[in-house]
């Protein structure tokens, strides 16, 4: 299922006097019952609560005085795109939906964003396989009785999808929740100016920094390889290897074909120049081997035209 869009993207505070001795860890944040509509084909959110969609079906007269039933882009895919801060992961619960599967109805969710066909976290990066990270469902009304069972879903990074074809008439109420995560590895940036932290943990993974805009980015400070490398302090052009952080850019989701405006590796605590990163997607793209604790912070904001004087990547239209 594919979608395509077009957008620009422009804590929940905990308290309480006493805890209980037990509680599990995604019920740290409270239940919302915040009611919002969805309107548009292509939503985009951040507010947790309940989320209802309902369309139905056109009937025109005709002059014959017969009822016509008007079917409007029957077969468009439209989307419930969600994000959160850096660190938390996507709560996506489908509590009712009524999606039929005879008259072309589908709903799936998406562990990560999909746009164009292309999906963030980038296939090559993401730690599930595509086929374990979309899951399809809608109902089945040929078997009895007729199940609707509600669908549970959790998204890895701070991104989660829901998209849905509905060609005559059907409903869905979806409720989202956020919850903190200790080790994020994949964070899509809907701020235009933040610092973010990025860091393998110890892991062999690759994680990415993705902003949906032309950026400009700076090193705050790094540790990327082994010691041979960090003695160098800090180099700019560490394609050889194999543990290093690359920025770069790309005209869709997809960081494993991005163009790359530089690979860097070592150690510093000063700030680095800034590079301007005019494509349609800024990535940022660490790559570990599981040999080294890696980290970085970057200092990314959306690119003016004055930064042009700085660009170092133009990525083609």
């Amino acid at each position: 299922m594919k979608a395509v869009v077009f957008f620009s993207l422009t804590v929940v505070l905990l308290s309480a006097k006493a805890w209980p001795t037990a509680k599990k860890s995604f019920d740290l944040y409270p239940e919302t019952y915040d009611l919002h509509k969805i309107s548009d084909c292509m939503h985009i959110t951040s507010e947790p609560g309940d989320y209802v969609f309902k369309k139905t079906a056109h009937v025109i007269p005709s002059r014959n005085d017969a009822s016509i039933l008007e079917i409007e882009n029957s077969m468009e895919v439209c989307g419930l795109y969600v994000i959160g801060e850096p660190d938390t992961i996507i709560e996506l619960t489908v509590l009712k939906y009524d999606i039929n599967c005879e008259t072309g109805g589908l709903m799936a969710f998406v562990d990560g964003w999909e746009l164009n066909g292309e999906y963030f976290p980038g296939l090559s990066d993401h730690h599930r396989l595509l086929k374990d990270r979309v899951i399809e469902f809608c109902n089945n009304y040929r078997q009895w009785p007729v199940i609707s069972n509600k669908k549970f879903f959790r998204s890895s990074q701070n991104a989660a999808l829901l998209q849905y074809r509905i060609p005559l008439r059907g409903s869905f109420i979806v409720n989202i929740r956020y919850h903190k995560i200790s080790q994020p590895c994949h964070v899509l940036v809907h701020d235009t100016t933040a610092i973010m932290n990025i860091a393998n943990f110890g892991h062999r993974r690759n994680c990415t920094i993705s902003a949906l805009f032309p950026a400009t980015v700076s090193v705050i400070n790094l540790k990327v390889g082994g010691k041979s490398v960090r003695q160098e302090k800090v180099n700019y052009d560490c394609s050889f290897y194999e543990d290093r952080l690359e920025i770069g850019g790309t005209s869709g989701l997809e960081s494993i074909a991005m163009e790359k405006s530089s690979e860097i590796c070592g150690f510093t605590n000063e700030q680095g120049p800034e590079q301007a990163i005019f494509c349609g997607v800024t990535t940022v793209r660490l790559v570990s081997t599981g040999r080294y604790q890696n980290q970085a912070a970057v200092a990314i904001r959306k690119a003016e035209e004055i930064d042009l004087e700085i660009a170092t990547l133009i990525c083609a239209i």
